[in-house]
């Protein structure tokens, strides 16, 4: 039986994080199952890394610099529709994808898949075949983890079945597939997207570096209005069905009656709350979910693995206000990568914080139409230890040595891209860093990470993660169970809202 809006307390299904997961299950549930939902979100804002922020005049997405497959007819823009309500409307960007630079020269990736063939067989024409191959196997991939997403709803011993074939190429090492390939040069290229999911070529599975690279094969798109456009899109959603979203309620325990379970327990300014409801989903991630939110005596297996697993990385973003508009400058809304090698484990391993030999710059302001003032982002992966010591002082408040800290890697990152961009310090009017302390107190993940557990064979294999754990009721969403970025993590929760709500939605919603 449903509940009524009498009962403030109490709900037909919780969905902990608002992330894009969460977001997608909380939405779905709110439109195909008619339920009530309560979305909780620790952060002071609600989208998790979909949520925008302010600094006087200038405002940054914290986690959406571009997304793939958002082009009219595609599936991932029919199901985004289906959960955004179509409130959001997408800026398609230009057709330079990413800007390549390396020390053995540049490379640009046009947003078309003919097309970057072409330009890969002209500048590599000796790889013709390795090149062609590599298309061919990266398609065999996208549709492998395809499939691998949707058997995730069925029992193992059928999931296993019907991911065999094309199952060892999937989870072969990235490296291992390009050693074909002779040309060291090439092979940079062609893996230079890693960081859009966290691990390296030397230890990803094929099948996620293929998900995700060819995402952007068909271009790039970022939703008008900012990312936040998404959070309360679906917010509207969930509140018109009888639901509400709450920020600043972390949760600090999921609650079991009868071996199910049925609620959660938060802090709100101090005060303990309960909530309850017969459905639980956690969009926390699983090693969050496992290690922090489920009590003694449950999901022992799933606590055993989250304990033993590689974690991913995180990072440090610099969010910077400009004073001119910066295609007075030169640039344009494409991604600027800067490497400072091509094996990208040397790029990927700097011998201390400071050490910065890869990042990424991108200009939100010339992909959000609607931005009136110019800003940017400059990112590099960040190790979690040289930051640990901070973890625990307060917000804004972690003393001169993490200040000091902070300002001298704003200045190495500025240094980074002014060798390869030497125009954009002279743009620079407002610098603001974000640290993996920033995005472990935000987030709630364990050493910052900031797209969960590492993206190697093993997670999609023993280590995998299934959307029904072994505590009844309780359901993961999210990239955990799918893969980093917006479409994988709202393509795999997809899967959750299908298990709760009964296998006879999904037509419904992959045909929206």
């Amino acid at each position: 039986m449903k509940t009524t809006n009498n009962d403030q307390s109490s709900y037909d299904a919780i969905v902990i994080g608002s992330g894009m997961g969460g977001l997608t299950v909380a939405s779905l549930l709110a439109q195909l199952g008619k339920k009530r939902v309560l979305v909780l979100e620790r952060h002071f804002k609600l989208g998790g890394y979909t949520h925008s922020f302010r600094r006087g005049k200038y405002e940054w997405d914290v986690g959406v610099h571009y997304v793939g497959e958002m082009h009219e007819g595609s599936l991932s823009r029919k199901v985004m529709d289906l959960v955004t309500g179509k409130q959001v409307l997408w800026h398609r960007c230009g057709s330079v994808v990413e800007r390549l630079h390396f020390p053995e020269g540049q490379f640009e990736y046009p947003d078309n898949p003919e097309h970057l063939r072409e330009r890969l067989i002209e500048k590599f024409p000796e790889e013709r075949r390795a090149i062609e191959k590599y298309f061919r196997d990266v398609k065999k991939c996208q549709n492998w983890i395809a499939r691998y997403f949707f058997a995730k709803m069925m029992p193992l011993s059928l999931q296993k079945v019907l991911t065999w074939p094309g199952r060892k190429l999937a989870m072969t090492i990235t490296d291992d597939y390009l050693k074909t390939i002779r040309s060291p040069f090439l092979r940079a290229i062609l893996t230079a997207q890693w960081p859009d999911f966290g691990a390296k070529p030397s230890e990803s599975a094929f099948a996620y570096h293929s998900a995700v690279t060819g995402d952007f094969f068909n271009g790039s798109f970022y939703p008008i209005g900012g990312a936040q456009e998404i959070a309360d899109s679906v917010k509207e959603i969930v509140t018109e069905a009888g639901g509400d979203c709450l920020v600043n309620h972390p949760v600090q325990e999921i609650l079991v009656k009868d071996g199910k379970a049925c609620g959660v327990k938060t802090i709100h300014k101090g005060k303990e709350f309960v909530f309850t409801a017969p459905i639980i989903v956690s969009n926390a991630g699983a090693v969050t979910t496992f290690k922090k939110l489920v009590p003694e005596g449950y999901c022992e297996a799933e606590k055993e693995k989250a304990g033993r697993l590689k974690q991913g990385t995180s990072a440090v973003a610099l969010f910077l206000g400009l004073n001119d508009d910066p295609r007075n400058h030169g640039f344009d809304d494409a991604n600027y990568w800067f490497f400072s090698s091509l094996d990208h484990s040397e790029s990927a391993k700097p011998e201390d914080v400071l050490d910065i030999r890869g990042g990424f710059l991108s200009f939100g302001s010339l992909r959000n139409p609607e931005q009136q003032q110019h800003t940017a982002q400059i990112i590099s992966f960040s190790h979690y230890d040289a930051w640990e010591k901070f973890a625990d002082k307060p917000w804004l408040r972690r003393g001169e040595e993490y200040d000091r800290l902070k300002d001298e890697l704003t200045e190495a990152l500025l240094s980074l891209a002014e060798k390869h961009v030497p125009k954009i310090r002279d743009l620079v009017d407002y610098a603001e860093l974000s640290t993996p302390v920033t995005f472990e107190k935000f987030s709630g993940h364990a050493g910052g990470m900031v797209y969960g557990q590492l993206c190697d064979p093993d997670r999609l294999d023993k280590d995998q993660w299934r959307v029904a754990t072994s505590l009844p009721n309780l359901y993961l969403s999210g990239c955990d169970i799918g893969s980093p970025g917006i479409n994988g993590s709202m393509m795999a929760s997809i899967f959750t809202a299908v298990k709760i709500l009964g296998f006879r939605r999904l037509p419904e919603i992959i045909q929206s």
